[in-house]
């Protein structure tokens, strides 16, 4: 699953956090920056679980 977030810099880091305490994260994307100033987006991509089994 990819998941976008846009926001403050201090937004992104607080979100990223609790995706990454609730979620298996698999990568996240370099910083962009948006059209409005102190406006970010990055994505987040989500691993499956690993259980072990197939």
């Amino acid at each position: 699953m990819r998941i976008r977030i846009d926001g403050t810099r201090a937004e992104l880091a607080y979100t990223i956090n609790k995706i990454a305490a609730a979620l298996p994260v698999g990568s996240i994307s370099p910083i962009y920056r948006r059209r409005r100033p102190y406006s970010w987006r990055v994505f987040i991509d989500t691993a499956p679980n690993r259980t072990g089994t197939r």
